[in-house]
């Protein structure tokens, strides 16, 4: 008896021990009346004490089933208190899966669960990451309260939904036409060669994707034009032919075509607001001057004599893109040119005032006979075409003048040939003349009706030809024959560049700026990926 007594006292004592051994106090006050989870099991309301054995444990309080916090892995040690506080923040629910399952869920490199998942997290933005072995990929969510927001990521494949304007524009992947759009595809990892087409406009791009990537990509057909700057003529080509010329609201441009964007901009840096746009402007043979004429009537205000009208000269160093002169003249007017270390000036009331290069001071005027209306410039001669017709002829070298009565009317437009071999001229009585240096005609069309710009192709195979009515015709020279018509312009274009034989640039005048590119009558149109 006394044997069993003893055994019974021992493990009466071992159970009394084991009864107390490694256990601690968690104690949670705040907020009142919460609901208290452990490990996802309901243990009472605060304010509450519990013990719990030495471990670590997820704890969830909260205040309602979407305003709530979990403090993950908190210690609690054997014979210590542990006072915790929570402050529950609305949540709402993510819900993520993946293909294949079994992929981490991570934010900030915390593991919020493995897929398939529905967790409770904060409402707002988060920036969710998938992870399976060296596949791995994110997405941005937003949670909103109480409401679930569903993942689903495939970590085999990119998933890519493809977009375009039109819509029934065709897209080709690698060669395989897909089809029309919208539509989702699943790519393999890699480089892949995204073709699209409507009818004449067919640009291909590249689109390199990894496992787990999902883009929305778009493509939409847009016009190539120079706009947003209001781009207006006249316009020309540098001589080195690299960059197109125009005007526009804030200076004078020179464009890569290639690129549809302005690479070098001049700007009067007295004139910050541009109250007062340029007219012209006028290259250096070697590109490295540029001359512009600004006429000065919105802030004629500054001016001592406000019964004068004024133009403002800038010459502009290419190097530097900074004028090296800038300079008002009680004139109007309609070119200027640099040749020779001089400044040509062709002016309104019939003049070529020859200034100098560095300071701008007016040496010499040679009365031109008639009133101009247009005027060109190559190796040392000046081109003037006149309201009577005629085109004069300047040699700056030897001073001397020769003349020659080519239209009836008023010459509109005189453009000078890429070989520098002949003049083209339009005029109002309906004619277009293709002349030698020595003024002698080449080539006559007749129109019947204004003809406000004209110019020729760079091999003079083509002759394109600007119309009051808003149209544009393009020529075969040697055979007559109207190769195509282009109409429904915005405003009429008295000016007409050709890049090569096949694209063509028109521009209107400053009342309407608009600047096109044409690739054989067709508005030059280009398509534009985006990727999101």
């Amino acid at each position: 008896m006394k044997d069993l007594l003893r055994v019974t006292l021992f493990f009466l004592a071992v159970l009394i021990l084991a009864s107390c051994e490694g256990k601690g106090k968690l104690v949670i006050k705040e907020p009142p009346n919460a609901d208290v989870y452990i490990n996802g099991e309901h243990v009472g309301k605060t304010p509450i004490e519990l013990e719990l054995k030495e471990a670590k444990y997820n704890i969830t309080v909260a205040t309602s089933p979407f305003d709530l916090e979990t403090k993950k892995g908190v210690q609690i040690y054997f014979d210590h208190v542990t006072e915790l506080k929570f402050n529950p923040t609305p949540k709402g629910i993510l819900v993520a899966d993946s293909k294949p399952q079994g992929a981490q869920v991570l934010e900030n490199k915390e593991l919020i669960g493995v897929t398939p998942l529905e967790e409770k997290i904060d409402v707002g933005e988060h920036h969710i990451i998938f992870k399976l072995g060296a596949v791995g990929t994110s997405r941005v969510v937003n949670i909103e309260y109480g409401k679930p927001t569903k993942i689903f990521v495939n970590l085999e494949k990119a998933v890519i939904h493809f977009n375009g304007i039109p819509q029934d524009a065709v897209f080709y992947i690698d060669g395989k036409k897909i089809g029309s759009f919208p539509k989702t595809v699943e790519l393999d990892e890699g480089l892949h060669r995204i073709t699209i087409e409507k009818g004449v406009y067919r640009d291909s791009f590249t689109l390199k994707v990894k496992k787990g990537d999902e883009f929305n990509v778009r493509y939409v057909l847009e016009d190539v034009q120079l706009p947003p700057i209001q781009a207006y003529g006249p316009i020309s080509f540098t001589p080195d032919r690299k960059y197109l010329v125009t005007m526009g609201k804030a200076g004078i441009y020179f464009w890569d075509i290639k690129k549809f964007k302005p690479q070098i901009s001049l700007y009067d840096p007295k004139d910050v607001r541009n109250f007062d746009k340029f007219i012209n402007f006028g290259i250096s043979e070697n590109g490295e001057f540029v001359a512009g004429i600004k006429p000065i009537r919105k802030l004629a205000y500054a001016l001592k004599d406000k019964t004068k009208k004024y133009d403002k000269i800038l010459v502009w160093d290419m190097k530097t893109t900074f004028p090296v002169l800038s300079k008002l003249y009680p004139m109007e007017s309609i070119a200027v040119f640099i040749g020779n270390d001089k400044l040509y000036f062709i002016t309104k009331d019939g003049y070529i005032k020859i200034a100098d290069f560095k300071t701008g001071e007016i040496k010499e005027e040679i009365s031109i006979g008639d009133k101009p209306t247009v005027a060109k410039y190559d190796k040392g001669i000046i081109f003037i075409g006149t309201e009577s017709g005629k085109i004069v002829q300047f040699d700056t070298a030897q001073r001397s003048k020769t003349e020659k009565r080519i239209h009836q009317g008023k010459v509109n437009s005189l453009e000078i040939s890429f070989d520098r071999k002949f003049i083209v001229t339009a005029s109002s009585d309906g004619k277009v003349a293709i002349l030698d240096k020595d003024l002698n005609n080449q080539k006559i069309f007749e129109f019947g009706s204004e003809i406000l710009s004209a110019n020729i192709s760079p091999e003079n195979k083509k002759i394109a030809v600007g119309k009051p009515d808003r149209t544009v015709d393009v020529i075969d020279i040697n055979s007559g024959e109207t190769l195509y018509s282009i109409d429904g312009l915005k405003a009429p274009v008295i000016s007409l560049a050709f890049s090569n034989e096949d694209i063509l640039i028109t521009a209107s005048s400053i009342k309407t700026p608009r600047v096109n590119i044409w690739k054989n009558g067709h508005l030059l149109r280009k398509w534009i990926q985006t990727v999101e």
